[in-house]
């Protein structure tokens, strides 16, 4: 569907109360994704397991690997998306001439980011006791904060969704989209930087920020909020 034809037009308001769901929200999801790392980082058996994966990784590096994985961890470094946001963001207000589309772009990387600042904070989970491959200012692990993000990607396909009912370019989209996620967690895990339970649920993360941030988006654009169904 083109947005020329979307009726009513979509006007985006925010309100005290849309201030407050996105407060509460922050609170909700960072209560439980500290639950779950303080679980997983005092899971004796699921600390082993992981640790055991670590392990095997790194006892199997090679230059190639570590090349490819330098820039499959760059592929959601925090200067690569926030610039990539902020293109995508400009491209579809440039095309659309409305908000709605880079909020579903943008709404989703700010309550991840703050979530995982949040959470990495207060559980404090130590990084891989393996060599690792790159530095980062951030100490702790819990949860992977470049798988999160590299998940947030996905909020490209609300866009598609939106204005097309063809199945193809949602297809293509959702597989890039986990082609990435892929290489960003594999790539992580593989340079000492995160546990497999790390970037698992940074992804889960990652995921439940762009359903969320669909839903919000259209309580904040009113009745117009049919044209996303």
């Amino acid at each position: 569907m083109p947005a020329a034809d979307l009726d009513p037009p979509v006007r985006i308001r925010p309100t005290l109360a849309d201030a407050g769901w996105f407060v509460a929200t922050y609170v909700l999801l960072t209560a439980v994704w500290v639950g779950i790392g303080e679980l997983v980082t005092h899971w004796p058996a699921l600390e082993r397991r992981d640790l055991a994966v670590e392990r095997h990784l790194a006892a199997h590096r090679t230059d190639t690997w570590n090349t490819l994985t330098t820039y499959g961890s760059m592929l959601s470094e925090s200067w690569v998306k926030i610039g990539l946001t902020l293109v995508v963001c400009v491209a579809l207000y440039v095309v659309f001439r409305r908000t709605l589309e880079p909020l579903l772009v943008a709404i989703p990387l700010v309550i991840e980011a703050a979530v995982f600042i949040t959470t990495t904070a207060i559980v404090g989970r130590p990084r891989p006791a393996v060599t690792r491959l790159e530095g980062s200012p951030v100490g702790s692990s819990f949860p992977s904060g470049h798988t999160a993000a590299a998940a947030v990607y996905a909020a490209i396909i609300l866009v598609i969704v939106l204005h097309t009912a063809r199945r193809w370019p949602v297809i293509v989209a959702g597989v890039l989209v986990a082609a990435v996620v892929a290489a960003v967690a594999g790539s992580r895990m593989y340079r000492g930087m995160h546990h497999p339970t790390d970037v698992v649920f940074g992804a889960l993360l990652g995921a439940v920020c762009v359903v969320w941030s669909r839903w919000f988006v259209m309580r904040m654009a009113g009745p117009a909020r049919q044209v996303a169904r």
